[in-house]
């Protein structure tokens, strides 16, 4: 049987999670969204039946994303509003002033392209972690990861950066 979370487990586990979390999801997401998404993604995590000590990294990962996703579709939503004439209630987040290029070009790619590349090169994720975090076949990421890299080497490319090959 799976133990649900006391405070001090949590606090372990929150300790050990929650700086690769918010930076996943402050480069996925953006910054803007970041601390609103890393409160959330925990609270579910909480109110989630017991998750298994090895799925629980992945399961907040997983929600971490979703969440994203779900935050992107609603922008998107909310341009075509403003597009359209129409004014939704709450107004569309203003463009980030990013300092830093590769930000700036990062922020370029689709979310699920920044959650492969974060998932795959900054935290070291493997095929079947990024697979479960997304919700993809693992025999899908491979391809998905080759693609996402290919459209980031373009957009360097096109902004004046020669992209590096492993």
């Amino acid at each position: 049987m799976v133990e649900p979370f006391s405070p001090e487990p949590f606090a372990r586990f929150y300790a050990a999670t929650m700086p690769a979390l918010r930076s996943y999801v402050g480069r996925v997401g953006g910054p803007s969204i970041a601390d609103d998404i890393l409160q959330e993604s925990y609270i579910r995590m909480l109110k989630a039946p017991p998750i298994p000590e090895d799925k629980r990294k992945s399961y907040l990962y997983r929600v971490a994303t979703n969440l994203i996703m779900d935050h992107q579709r609603a922008l998107a939503r909310q341009r075509r509003w403003w597009h359209w004439g129409v004014r939704p209630s709450e107004s569309v987040e203003p463009g980030l002033d990013v300092s830093s290029d590769v930000q700036r070009l990062f922020a370029l790619l689709g979310p699920k392209e920044r959650a492969l590349l974060w998932l795959a090169y900054v935290e070291g994720a493997e095929h079947r972690e990024i697979a479960e975090i997304l919700k993809v076949r693992e025999g899908s990421v491979k391809v998905m990861l080759f693609r996402a890299r290919r459209r980031m080497e373009g957009i360097l490319r096109d902004h004046g950066y020669e992209a590096g090959h492993e």
